[in-house]
């Protein structure tokens, strides 16, 4: 049967031929010579033939080609197909095996950045304290103590060296909540004279970085280019507080507590917001050359609202036993 289809696929193309023959030896512009696909069927049939020309422009393929191409026409002879391996993920999965899911990467969430509670003191008496503190909150350096509170404190305290403002440090913060405290110092206001202000931690009192800044040239006589001269030292000093604080964990401290309320004297000001977690400590340590450890953790308040400038109120999710002056920190 296949002969069958083969020698009719044949018959077609001598046909051809044979009508281009008709027309004699001089084969006219619109007929080609091509390879004769009897001959090896027919040794006595001629080694070439005429074909129309549109049969070789069209694609048509010549000799024992054509045989092929014309026999898997009639055939439908199987056209070979190369397949890729199938992947994992586009596999059928068999009766009962449930497809394993790609895993989706979640995102990783933020850590809460919460301003400090910041309280700035003067030592001497060169004007440089309510400058200081314009300048910290222009640069957002965090909650700032009314600088009014903390140089009355200072009137009954002494703060002439370092280990007497650490201990003031801590003071500030079991009275006004202060979690840094900042000492600015200069001998005097002239153009060169180095601005040294001293960051403490007021949870632990330890000194943790001093910052300087070199008050710009100036004409002494000139006023205005004083005060931008020492603006401009001041800007400075404000920022590397910034910097500082930010590196200092975020403590609030519990106001009150009415049943299963509690108040924190913190709030929209610090960068609290409702609904976040609050973890709650009783006490702590100060660790020699590291800082302030909280102590024991005994409970967990999620913030509801806000009270005034900057309050919040919050409700306890778990644990017990919450009282005013216990801490609180981000979740």
């Amino acid at each position: 049967m296949q002969f069958v289809k083969i020698a009719t696929v044949c018959s077609l193309v001598l046909l051809t031929a044979c009508a281009a023959n008709k027309s004699g030896n001089t084969q006219p512009d619109d007929y080609v010579e091509i390879s004769n696909p009897m001959i090896t069927m027919d040794p006595s049939a001629p080694a070439t033939v005429w074909v129309p020309r549109r049969y070789v422009e069209s694609g048509v393929p010549r000799g024992g080609e054509l045989v092929k191409k014309g026999y898997e026409q009639v055939a439908g002879a199987p056209q070979t197909v190369s397949q890729a391996p199938a992947s994992p993920a586009a596999a059928t999965p068999q009766a009962g095996v449930k497809p394993v899911s790609q895993p989706v990467s979640q995102p990783v969430a933020a850590p809460i950045a919460l301003r400090s509670r910041i309280a700035v003191l003067e030592v001497g008496d060169n004007g440089l304290l309510r400058p200081l503190v314009e300048h910290m909150r222009v640069c957002a350096v965090g909650v700032l103590v009314d600088p009014a509170q903390a140089s009355f404190l200072a009137k009954y305290s002494s703060v002439a060296n370092q280990a007497e403002r650490a201990a003031f440090a801590t003071r500030l913060q079991q009275e006004y909540g202060a979690t840094v405290a900042v000492f600015i110092a200069a001998s005097q206001i002239a153009p060169g004279t180095t601005l040294q202000g001293e960051v403490y931690d007021a949870m632990g009192g330890g000194l943790v970085r001093t910052v300087t800044a070199v008050v710009p040239s100036y004409a002494p006589d000139d006023a205005a280019a004083k005060d931008a001269a020492l603006g401009k030292a001041l800007t400075e000093v404000a920022e590397k507080v910034r910097e500082v604080a930010a590196l200092l964990p975020w403590y609030g401290k519990v106001a009150a507590v009415d049943g299963d309320r509690v108040y924190i004297n913190t709030g929209k000001e610090a960068g609290l917001k409702a609904g976040q977690l609050l973890k709650v400590y009783r006490g702590g340590k100060v660790v020699a050359g590291l800082g302030f450890a909280p102590g024991e953790r005994i409970a967990t308040v999620e913030v509801g609202g806000f009270v005034g400038a900057n309050g919040a109120y919050g409700v306890i999710k778990d644990g017990k036993g919450v009282q005013a002056n216990d801490l609180v920190a981000v979740e």
